[in-house]
């Protein structure tokens, strides 16, 4: 198998940031998100910036902390002398240690967690289990998102293995960012995919999400000759972010690029409009949200955008 950050998944399993229940924008039917952890790129607007990192990350939820006190009396480390929110060039490397995040044990109101826990393919499959009544009635299953899951690519084969057993439809969420040999190995265990194409110029590309994009592009090709040999459905999503990528002309050549994939290959393409979710999650873990004042699309241009690639022939959708 190929190799991964996280090492041999057999031994091992996956680094799972979040598994959230009852979702409906991630693919058919009432569906479970599996939300892998590491991720390539760093893009401005990520909602989930705690799946990007892929090591395990302390998270501090100032609005539930009542100053207890029982988390600064746990640290040995020092990481929490002056205050709850903690150093956080000490905590950064607490994920290492012999006892790690002793503090969040020691917290009850939640305002202490931990993003990232080691969980094999058999553990996972047997949580999203609980709600096979809700998929078989609905049409849903599980979608596997990130952070990027192409990122840890064992795993990912090994749980999408592990689902199909188990007679669970599954979805895919990936920017495209990992290896060709690891679309080939999972491509026969996807019912459907979502492939994010951000924008079509490689240097705005690189300057919005630390990353270039030609092999993505290139991935994206890969992706729809797996759709067209295995029949899962290949969805392309592009989110309107202001700014970036919120011109018809942008939209319009996303979607001649999506067209020339082929129509028997992309099942549809969806405009995802720019929300503000997730900042709290940026103070959450220390960071500062670099778009503090971006507002999102309005109604109006979202559906110019929509038109603009419609016009190009590929089939709009909206999950």
């Amino acid at each position: 198998m190929t190799g991964s950050v996280y090492g041999s998944t057999a031994k091992r399993g996956g680094l799972v940031a979040n598994i959230e229940r009852y979702a409906l924008n991630d693919g058919l039917g009432v569906r479970t998100t599996v939300f892998l952890k590491g991720c390539p790129l760093r893009c401005r607007w990520c909602c989930n910036p705690e799946t990007q990192s892929n090591k395990k990350e302390f998270m501090f939820f100032a609005d539930n902390c009542i100053a207890c006190g029982a988390c600064m009396e746990s640290c040995p480390y020092g990481a929490l002398k002056t205050s709850p929110a903690g150093d956080r060039n000490i905590c950064s490397d607490c994920a290492d240690r012999e006892s790690p995040f002793p503090c969040v044990e020691q917290c009850f109101t939640g305002c202490r967690k931990i993003s990232g826990e080691e969980m094999t393919a058999g553990e996972v499959t047997a949580l999203v289990k609980r709600d096979m009544n809700f998929y078989l009635k609905s049409g849903g299953g599980v979608t596997i998102s990130g952070g990027e899951p192409l990122a840890q690519p064992e795993f990912l084969e090994e749980l999408l293995k592990s689902l199909k057993e188990s007679w669970i439809n599954t979805a895919i969420e990936t920017c495209g960012a990992g290896k060709a040999e690891t679309i080939e190995r999972i491509a026969p265990y996807a019912d459907m995919v979502f492939f994010d194409i951000k924008c079509m110029d490689d240097m705005k590309h690189k300057q919005w999400t630390g990353s270039g994009n030609k092999l993505i592009l290139d991935r994206f090709l890969l992706m729809a000759e797996m759709a067209r040999k295995y029949s899962f459905d290949l969805i392309a999503r592009t989110p309107i972010i202001p700014g970036f990528n919120d011109s018809e002309e942008e939209i319009r050549a996303i979607g001649e690029f999506i067209k020339s994939a082929g129509a028997s290959a992309v099942a549809g393409y969806e405009l995802l409009p720019y929300h503000k979710l997730g900042r709290g999650k940026y103070k959450a873990l220390g960071r500062r949200y670099g778009l503090e004042n971006l507002t999102p699309p309005s109604g109006p241009l979202m559906e110019r955008l929509n038109a603009a690639a419609g016009s190009t022939g590929v089939e709009m959708c909206k999950f």
